[in-house]
């Protein structure tokens, strides 16, 4: 064989190669993560590690945030058209959309371009943002409120009369008040007397946290303060309020999310974990790529939560966990 065919032969091998490695690529799903926060926020960050975790080996992803948290709608709603622009021009195989804004606000778009829907962290039925379910599936978040002052009360014992939960006044926070509050402020959980609040300024939540022991309550849960304002309507850092709300409150303050959760923050709690909601809303990804339809996939809800504690916090408050206050079956988690 001559010199030239030899150089036509390798030509030919190295186009072929070349072909298959761009079909195998081609063949690589990609998957969209639509998450309705910012990166800052530890909740995002824990659910998109566990939807890496899962998927990152098998397919090709791409991620983006809607940041509806701190900025207000007319300000982020550019960045609910550059998502939707990525959906339109990449058309990936599935978009995992994270909490309730991103399906609230893309959800029936995805869908009605025929491209299936997961979605994770909903706190609404998805059929308020959806109408149908045909192409969606995904995991729903129910806080444990109930079970949670069950456990503390073996935790505190009879001393727990009264518990004060507050809130922001995030579409979030307003969706869990109307659908597992039913609208109201005062409730009767396990002999304990529980009062919901929705304050929209970090002023109105210190004031509620310096006046706590005054109305009688025992202890605080802090729920979601993502969306508080200051005095001059800019948006408060979580951080900054969980760790004022932890050095400043007479009583301990527990939470429901495990972002709450630390040294100079809440004490613990019963809490829904970010990264398992992603692991699981991973695992519903996975089937949809091998073809199971997403109607065919019930949607999961993340109703078992986490035991998780600080002993920096515990020790602070001289709180001892009884040995059997939780069954023992779960596990126990601790953070510093």
């Amino acid at each position: 064989m001559s010199f030239r065919h030899i150089s036509v032969l390798a030509a030919l091998l190295f186009l072929l190669a070349w072909s298959w490695e761009g079909e195998a690529h081609a063949r690589r799903p990609l998957v969209m993560i639509i998450n309705s926060y910012s990166l800052n926020y530890s909740w995002v960050r824990s659910h998109n590690e566990g939807l890496t975790y899962v998927l990152g080996a098998d397919v090709d992803l791409s991620i983006h945030y809607l940041d509806t948290k701190r900025l207000a709608p007319e300000e982020y709603q550019g960045n609910v058209d550059r998502a939707w622009a990525a959906v339109q021009e990449d058309r990936p195989d599935v978009v995992v959309l994270t909490d309730d804004n991103a399906i609230r606000l893309l959800g029936r778009r995805v869908m009605d371009a025929g491209i299936p829907v997961v979605f994770l962290g909903v706190s609404e039925n998805p059929r308020v943002y959806l109408d149908d379910m045909k192409l969606a599936t995904g995991v729903l978040e129910r806080p444990l409120f109930k079970r949670s002052i069950l456990y503390f009360k073996d935790i505190l014992g009879p001393t727990l009369q009264r518990a004060l939960i507050l809130f922001d006044t995030s579409n979030t926070s307003q969706t869990i008040m109307n659908s597992i509050f039913k609208g109201k402020r005062s409730h009767m959980l396990a002999n304990t007397a529980v009062e919901v609040l929705l304050l929209e300024t970090f002023e109105e939540w210190q004031q509620a946290i310096l006046t706590v022991e005054n109305t009688g309550n025992n202890i605080v849960f802090a729920g979601l303060y993502h969306n508080l304002k200051d005095a001059n309507g800019q948006h408060v850092p979580s951080e900054t309020v969980i760790r004022w709300t932890s050095a400043h409150s007479p009583v301990p303050v527990f939470g429901f999310w495990d972002f709450s959760v630390g040294k100079g923050k809440a004490v613990g709690g019963l809490v829904n974990s970010g990264r398992t909601q992603g692991e699981d809303a991973a695992r519903l990804v996975q089937q949809i790529l091998t073809g199971t339809e997403p109607k065919e996939l019930y949607p999961i809800t993340a109703e078992n939560g986490i035991f998780l504690f600080s002993f920096h916090e515990l020790d602070r408050w001289g709180l001892v966990l009884p040995y059997d206050f939780h069954p023992m079956t779960d596990p126990v988690y601790f953070v510093e």
